[in-house]
């Protein structure tokens, strides 16, 4: 029997799972996918060719994928994030989840922007586009398409946290892939889990409506309120992807009053949290950018967390592969502490 160890309830500083999918290093400000460097991986793959790589299966996506979205009818009453759980149970894999896994998650991704926005799917172009066009129901740029396809690839796996490690869970039992998913978009909706851009949307809508952007800032400072979208938990440098994803950012400014917002507040931010708190690093962190990005981008706050899912459906499923070849079942014990009935 294996020895008893007992560990901070919350896993803090506890490693559970060796893996070759993602490393990074909060100190230095390092993100790398599968050895590569974030940088290098937005400049080589959209989402959909990421897939295969970054899952780590030798078929090619292939983006002509058709897709069926769900009656709008059935979820009309359902929260985003419980409609992308309902499409990715509607179906599973044809076969092998090497051979048919990539293409089932891009005809996932494409049913729950059909079944949610209900517009017409182009049928070519990235998927990113695609899913673009029918959440919005009319055409977009191809800035736009490219904007959300390098948000995808940046947010599409970052090493063990919640909701990566509740996918494990459920691999390490054999639950099928739409189970294991469908556990990580649950796990990933707590607003405790991070990656959902609310906090930042109003400290934009504030802006927006603020007189004076500096003054706004300089009074939340002082007041002891943290500044959303600045700092970060685990990188103790700018936020890797955030410099990432800050390129097309600019890009988008000469068309989007929200980006250019976004910019004014970043740099008087930036400004006021060097002079206020100098012993402390608190740079941008992508979801900074990725607030402001999808806002711009014409997607609703409550469809920003299964919008962001999507992206990550890219990981969890690497990692749901990963564990079920080298993983046993996940089984860790409790302490009962309450007293005995008398």
């Amino acid at each position: 029997m294996a020895e008893t160890v007992r560990v901070d309830s919350s896993l803090e500083g506890v490693v559970v799972a060796d893996s070759a999918i993602s490393e990074v290093n909060g100190t230095q400000g390092i993100l790398r996918y599968r050895g590569v460097p974030l940088q290098d991986v937005v400049s080589r793959y959209h989402w959909e060719t990421l897939l295969p790589w970054l899952i780590d299966v030798s078929v090619q996506s292939q983006s002509t994928v058709k897709i069926a979205g769900l009656n709008r009818s059935e979820i009309s009453s359902l929260n985003p994030m419980a409609v992308l759980i309902k499409v990715i149970l509607n179906s599973e894999p044809d076969g092998d989840i090497d051979q048919d896994g990539v293409q089932w998650l891009m005809k996932t991704v494409l049913s729950f922007a059909q079944t949610l926005g209900g517009g017409t799917d182009p049928q070519n172009g990235l998927v990113a586009e695609r899913y673009l066009q029918m959440l919005k129901r009319a055409p977009v740029t191809s800035l736009e398409a490219r904007a959300l396809d390098a948000y995808w690839v940046i947010v599409s796996e970052h090493s063990l946290n919640a909701s990566t490690f509740g996918v494990r869970i459920a691999a390490s039992t054999g639950a099928t892939l739409p189970m294991a998913l469908a556990a990580g978009v649950g796990i990933l909706s707590g607003p405790l889990h991070g990656g959902a851009p609310s906090g930042v949307l109003d400290l934009l809508q504030e802006a927006a409506q603020s007189a004076d952007i500096g003054r706004l800032l300089r009074d939340k400072i002082d007041s002891g309120q943290k500044l959303m979208g600045f700092g970060h938990r685990v990188y103790r440098t700018m936020d890797p992807r955030a410099q990432a994803l800050r390129g097309i950012f600019i890009e988008m400014a000469s068309d989007h009053e929200e980006v250019r917002l976004a910019l004014e507040v970043e740099s008087a931010a930036l400004r006021l949290l060097q002079e206020r708190k100098p012993d402390r690093i608190l740079a941008t962190n992508v979801e900074f950018y990725a607030g402001a990005l999808l806002h711009a981008l014409g997607i609703p706050r409550s469809w920003c967390p299964p919008t962001f899912a999507c992206a990550r459906l890219a990981g969890w499923t690497a990692h749901y592969r990963e564990q079920r070849q080298t993983g046993r079942l996940i089984r860790p014990l409790a302490a009962y502490r309450a007293s005995f009935a008398k």
